[in-house]
């Protein structure tokens, strides 16, 4: 029996495998055979640059359709199999890469958007918790990891006979020191942290890094086109505390600040608007957008930090359910299409021959990138905060942060950003930043839940026995703690009007778990079915049983399981709206309709 599953699981993976080849290969001879034929047909219309935008934008798009389903079959993060679609598609992409104007715009914009999202998922309240560690991992951490990336990239190419500049290595490590567990973020919460400080610290970090390693980028890049130069990394990394450097930071973060409160302004606006006229959603996303992306906008005319102003904008900002919709709808052009369109961008501006060219000095730097610079940046940074502040972490805690080090979207934008300027003497740099990106993305992920099993600092949330349900039809409310308190009544009155006698009470506690919570709950669940028997007794419609079921796992991993069960007996799920939060892609997909209520 085991054997057999065994051989069927392999066999899935031997298909899901050959699937993506096919699909791979299907844009890889589409783009290298049909290019000419499609662009020429354009250009005997009157109307060509048109026809071409169009078909770029709907490339782009089919293409982030594609990454999306390759990396759930192949299990691979999808800015992974994006770089290799953009390497595929390149000939395709032409007409936007040589364009500046285009490419900067594209790469501006989707960095403008990225970040405002960023501060929005990052709790504003888990920042001033938190603010200690995570500004030590965004300051002083960030610069340790800038300035010991570049030592070993120089180091590194001069022991390789790589041939990377001093000036390569500098916007390198600038480059690169921000942070982006995007690809671990999923895998984080099926982790129960034994203190749950650490996955927030990790979150939030992603978030600060990206902007401060921009402005550090952009600093450096200041000085560069200035005609500015440097013979040491050392003088490089010590002109940003000189006066001139000190004006430009300070310059940066005044109006970057400035700027991002006024957005936080506009966008506490139409909140309010929304509360006093509670009518409609065609809007709000035109708003929600010309927000962050003139707020950027007018930042960076001020000599302040665009990157900054958008994030600013975001943190302060407070999602309430007046603008879920609009959130869902940006959440699904973020990373539907803006980040995947940066990494694919990314993948076709390489030339494969200088990529391999690159490869031994990529690779190391990769490997040196987890395994000595993060762990000495990490440790640097929190060791203090073993000893002093009210979020006090154990040397296990911060082991495991040190070994999260992935480089995602905001280090790709800068790589383009800098591309596109055709800087002399930064030969090396796009190569050798996309194989740092490629070893974080690839080894970090599947080996995180191992390091935190590993250190102890959590525990995969899993349930020990399979879920079983009664054979009867019934009605499913699930709840992550109390709120089916307020829910139950309009439950069970769908059951009694579609003559169904069964209602199940479904609660996943998954992070807040504790033997203790879940004997608490389920008192209060039984009180709650007593009401409601009571309530079927006075209306003399008492056929309608209850049963309670807690489950240790994640709650949307159970209603996939109950979905995908043959013959379930469930009709019917509700679900308070913040499911939306974690099921926005599946609902749709779902075997058993879900109904969603306050």
């Amino acid at each position: 029996m085991v054997a057999d599953i065994m051989h069927f699981c392999m066999k899935s993976k031997i298909i899901n495998y050959v699937i993506s080849i096919i699909i791979f290969a299907g844009v890889l001879g589409a783009s290298f055979y049909f290019k000419d034929v499609i662009y020429h047909s354009f250009e005997k219309n009157p109307e060509s640059h048109l026809l071409v935008a169009f078909f770029l934008v709907g490339l782009l798009s089919v293409l982030g359709s594609l990454i999306s389903h390759v990396s759930r079959l192949v299990k691979l993060p999808s800015f992974v199999i994006a770089i290799f679609f953009g390497l595929a598609a390149s000939p395709f992409l032409s007409p936007i890469l040589e364009k500046e104007s285009v490419l900067g715009v594209l790469v501006g914009l989707g960095a403008a958007l990225i970040l405002f999202g960023g501060g929005l998922e990052t709790p504003f309240k888990n920042f001033k918790k938190l603010m200690g560690q995570i500004l030590s991992l965004s300051f002083p951490g960030l610069l340790i990891t800038a300035f010991l990336t570049s030592v070993l990239i120089y180091a590194g190419s001069n022991l390789l006979g790589s041939g990377i500049s001093l000036i390569t290595a500098v916007l390198l490590g600038a480059v690169l020191a921000s942070t982006d567990p995007a690809a671990i973020i999923p895998i984080l919460k099926r982790l129960k942290f034994n203190n749950r400080s650490v996955k927030d610290i990790i979150v939030s970090e992603s978030a600060f890094t990206d902007v401060t390693g921009a402005l550090l980028t952009g600093v450096f890049l200041t000085l560069v086109v200035a005609g500015v130069g440097f013979d040491s990394i050392t003088a490089w990394y010590g002109s940003i505390f000189t006066l001139d450097s000190g004006v430009v930071v300070i310059q940066k973060l005044f109006f970057g600040i400035l700027l991002g409160v006024l957005g936080y302004f506009l966008l506490e606006f139409l909140l309010r608007f929304k509360k006093r006229n509670d009518y409609g959603h065609e809007a709000d996303l035109s708003f929600f957008l010309f927000v962050p992306i003139m707020i950027f906008a007018f930042a960076t005319t001020l000599g302040g930090s665009g990157y900054l102003a958008a994030f600013i904008t975001g943190l302060l900002f407070h999602m309430t359910d007046h603008l879920k919709e609009t959130e869902h709808f940006f959440n699904n052009l973020v990373e539907g299409f803006l980040k995947p369109t940066i990494f694919i961008l990314l993948g076709a501006m390489v030339d494969i021959t200088k990529l391999l060219e690159y490869a031994p000095i990529g690779i190391l730097i990769g490997l040196l990138f987890m395994l000595v610079v993060r762990p000495v940046s990490a440790f640097i940074s929190l060791t203090v905060f073993r000893y002093f502040g009210k979020e006090k972490m154990s040397f296990r805690d911060i082991w495991f942060i040190s070994a999260i080090r992935e480089t995602g979207a905001i280090p790709a934008v800068l790589l383009v950003t800098i591309v596109s300027l055709a800087l002399p003497g930064t030969e090396g740099l796009l190569e050798v930043g996309m194989w740092v990106i490629l070893c974080t993305l690839v080894i970090a992920p599947p080996l995180t839940p191992k390091i935190a099993q590993w250190l102890k600092v959590a525990t995969t949330m899993k349930d020990d026995e399979n879920l079983v349900l009664p054979t009867e039809p019934s009605v499913m409310i699930v709840s992550r703690g109390y709120g089916f308190t307020n829910r139950l009544t309009e439950v069970v009155d769908y059951a009694l009007k579609n003559n169904i006698n069964k209602v199940i009470l479904l609660l996943c506690l998954e992070q807040k778990y504790t033997p203790e919570l879940e004997k608490e709950i389920q008192k209060v669940a039984f009180d709650k079915f007593n009401t409601e028997k009571k309530r079927l007794d006075d209306i003399q419609s008492n056929n309608i049983t209850f049963e309670f079921i807690s489950r240790k796992g994640l709650l949307e991993d159970n209603i996939d399981f109950i979905s995908e069960m043959k013959d379930s007996p469930v009709a019917v799920i509700f679900a308070g709206k913040r499911i939306l939060d974690y099921h926005l892609n599946e609902v749709k997909q779902l075997s058993i309709p879900m109904r969603f209520i306050d």
